[in-house]
């Protein structure tokens, strides 16, 4: 099976109707990572795949899919976390698509560790996103195209995730830039802003995160 849009539902904040928006307008291939299985349950989503050490699931779905052959189990003492376990599944499916949801919340580290897999599904050459309530967050390494009228939210960020990006040229946005340079340190990419009906990033070298958000 190689389905073509996979959807992560990870233990980190949730919004139940953005969930269920998804789902019901996509055809998904749904892996539940742990205790997003006890949402997922409460939704009637089904998941194709489970995984996770079930330490934070509920006793009913440790009940139906503890044993399921749609699940894959975890130890719980592991090196990596159960998120990155789900998309290193959902790469093996060569899907065009990552959307990862719950990967934000209170725990900053499982946040900065999520930002991370956003370039490993780059690296397979599979476009990734991570969404919550006020954010879609991607990562490209050449270009990305914006339209105005299907953004998420009013501001367009630009953070470095390499040491060094270069090249970095925006058209279309209220502040252009032209074969720039960003360094990790830089903050001169926060909160811009598409003025066209369609703004364009492209870079030369690195790895850029492109984060669209709204208050």
């Amino acid at each position: 099976m190689n389905p073509k849009y996979v959807l992560i539902v990870s233990g980190g904040e949730i919004i139940p109707q953005q969930l269920y928006d998804i789902t019901k307008n996509r055809d998904c291939y749904v892996i539940g990572v742990d205790g997003a299985n006890n949402i997922l349950m409460e939704l009637g989503i089904e998941p194709n795949l489970i995984i996770g050490d079930f330490d934070s699931c509920s006793e009913t779905v440790k009940h139906k899919y503890l044993s399921s052959s749609k699940t894959k189990l975890l130890n719980p003492v592991k090196d990596l976390t159960d998120t990155h376990a789900a998309v290193l599944e959902a790469i093996k499916l060569a899907p065009e698509f990552i959307t990862i949801i719950g990967a934000t919340g209170k725990r900053l580290d499982h946040f900065m560790g999520n930002l991370a897999l956003l370039k490993l599904c780059l690296d397979y050459g599979i476009k990734a996103e991570i969404l919550d309530k006020h954010n879609r967050i991607t990562m490209i390494d050449k270009q990305l195209k914006i339209s105005k009228h299907k953004q998420y939210g009013k501001y367009v960020s630009l953070i470095p995730f390499s040491d060094e990006v270069t090249g970095i040229t925006l058209t279309g946005f209220a502040y252009g830039l032209s074969d720039a340079t960003m360094i990790k340190a830089d903050t001169i990419g926060i909160s811009n802003e598409i003025r066209e009906e369609e703004g364009f990033i492209t870079i030369k070298t690195g790895y850029l995160m492109v984060m669209e958000t709204k208050d």
